[in-house]
């Protein structure tokens, strides 16, 4: 158990001026390795759940990947390396992985991991009555074999370029459930994995609990538990960080401050006496997402002259303060498959005004809208944009949208609503005009998932119902082509056909921007972001703010 937050702040403070020293100095200072505390971070949306297989956003994704284990996983460069799995091979013909299994790791209930395990793991996500968005990264498995309790031989009926990446990522417990409806079962609200932390608690829109895992495989974790706060917008997660109700904001998880945040309220010698706050690329995008069924938006060159009307880089310039770059496409300049060649379409609102005429757009009417007759009805060029609610980014992007769009004779309305029900009521299952959204990717730029015409179901990725047949053909090709130099070619093809198609409206690729308690210590930084390797962080004795 651990004592009243308030009552340990003062008790610090307490002894640190008691000992004539000010309190930020203390923890600019190293320590010895030291087990203890807790890590107390924010996010301004609550997890969907935390079953693997369900999960379809970053909050969930981010307690998932404390909870669960993969076979295998990146490290810091972005190699990857063992981790469930010991050793691995993979056949001349790319047909056959071979995984030697890790001996003496247990789930958090104590039971053993081992290869039935992974073996029930595969049936899960191939389960076709399982709603799950990752079935298609096992489409190409012919069957699994387990020899022994600590050997998997997974067999592909062709070669699958993303498979040591994008399968067997999240393992299951068999002994927990097997026989039951993964879509329905409470494994979602009680995880159970092989991972550093082992769930402890989740109060619906107030916070989730972990605690490390005495059993880790890897060492029992120093930080003695986690707790993720909901807290529905971005400033007041800024406000709790300042007020020392929390220690980070995207540390262990994906959340970000804002750009303002950064520049401008952490740019002082206040803020940065207590925190460390860091500035590093990452696998995302920005989009204004069209629902591609609605009928507004099924001609490319509307879609042409809606980007077209939108002045990004003033975007870029007032909602990031300049600290994004342009985005043309499904990759971000940091991917091997990201194509230099992709030009951004101007800002031009004079050509979007002639695209949308010829187009059969016009004012009828007068009054400042533009309608065409659509099915036999006159219809007014206005759509619902919805973002998320506690997003200020996405609030300063919706509103320079109204005004730009206003000048070329389409009506915006926003609607903003809490994140998990924006998800479920309205993305998955295709209740919306438009929406301002980010994907998180993976250093693979397998987007199958994503971008394919088969992958539009109301549980599926591709949720702006984008289909396009020479993509379709590309992504297989992506997917079964192993020479890395083919591939590249293969995505830049890719890249360069969705720009064209105008598929949405590519807006930027944010920076990560964290900020951590300066007591927190074992971490290294990297190129994108923050170590992930939880349990070796630390805080030194004597700057602990939580005690057992």
């Amino acid at each position: 158990m651990f004592r009243s937050r308030t009552l340990m702040v003062l008790a610090v403070a307490a002894l640190v001026v008691g000992c004539g020293r000010k309190d930020p100095k203390i923890y600019s200072q190293d320590g010895p390795v030291a087990d203890g505390d807790m890590l107390v971070e924010s996010s301004i949306g609550d997890a969907k759940t935390l079953n693997p297989p369900l999960m379809s956003e970053s909050t969930g994704g981010d307690i998932i990947g404390l909870v669960f284990n993969g076979l295998l996983r990146y490290d810091e460069n972005l190699k990857l390396e063992g981790c469930l799995a010991e050793k691995w091979s993979v056949s001349p013909d790319g047909k056959l992985i071979t995984y030697r299994l890790r001996r003496g790791v247990k789930f958090q209930d104590g039971v053993e991991f081992t290869s039935a395990d992974v073996l029930f793991t595969y049936q899960v996500f191939t389960n076709p009555k399982v709603n799950t968005p990752y079935a298609s990264d096992y489409k190409y498995i012919s069957r699994v074999e387990t020899p022994d309790k600590y050997t998997v031989k997974v067999y592909y009926r062709q070669p699958f370029a993303p498979a040591l990446s994008a399968t067997f990522n999240m393992i299951l417990p068999k002994h927990l459930l097997e026989g039951k409806d993964i879509n329905t079962c409470d494994f979602g609200r009680n995880p159970v994995g092989t991972g550093p932390y082992r769930f402890v608690e989740w109060k619906t829109a107030q916070k989730i609990v972990l605690e490390a895992n005495p059993d880790y495989w890897e060492g029992k974790p120093h930080i003695q538990r986690y707790v993720l706060r909901i807290i529905p917008d971005s400033a007041s997660c800024f406000l709790s960080l300042l007020k020392g109700e929390t220690d980070a904001i995207g540390a262990w998880t994906t959340e970000s401050m804002s750009a303002e945040q950064y520049v401008r309220q952490a740019d002082n010698d206040k803020f940065t006496s207590r925190f460390n706050k860091f500035k590093t690329d990452q696998f995302m995008y920005v989009f204004l997402g069209w629902n591609l069924e609605n009928p507004l938006f099924q001609d490319r060159d509307v879609r042409t002259a809606l980007t077209l009307a939108l002045d990004r880089n003033a975007i870029i310039q007032n909602v990031t303060y300049g600290l994004a770059k342009p985005c043309t496409g499904p990759f971000v300049p940091i991917s091997w498959a990201y194509n230099p060649d992709v030009k951004a379409l101007p800002f031009d609102p004079e050509k979007a005004k002639v695209l949308l005429k010829q187009a059969g757009w016009t004012d009828t009417d007068g009054d400042g809208v533009l309608d065409k007759v659509i099915n036999g009805k006159k219809t007014p060029f206005s759509f619902k944009l919805y973002t998320a609610q506690g997003s200020t980014s996405q609030a300063r992007i919706a509103t320079i949208l109204q005004e730009q769009y206003k000048s070329v004779g389409i009506h915006v309305e926003t609607v903003v609503m809490e994140w998990t029900v924006l998800l479920s009521q309205y993305v998955e299952t295709r209740k919306y005009d438009a929406m301002v959204m980010a994907w998180q990717l993976t250093p693979d730029p397998d987007c199958y998932a994503i971008w394919h015409s088969s992958q539009t179901g109301q549980h599926q990725y591709n949720q702006i119902d984008y289909k396009n047949p020479e993509v379709d053909r590309l992504l297989v090709e992506g997917q079964t082509t192993l020479n890395q130099a083919k591939r590249q070619a293969i995505y830049r093809k890719i890249h360069q056909i969705l720009y064209d198609d105008q598929a949405c409206c590519f807006l930027y690729v944010p920076p990560a921007l964290s900020a951590l308690h300066k007591r927190f210590k074992g971490y290294h930084v990297t190129p994108l972001g923050l170590s992930g390797h939880p349990e070796r962080w630390y805080v030194p004795k004597i700057q602990q703010l939580y005690l057992p």
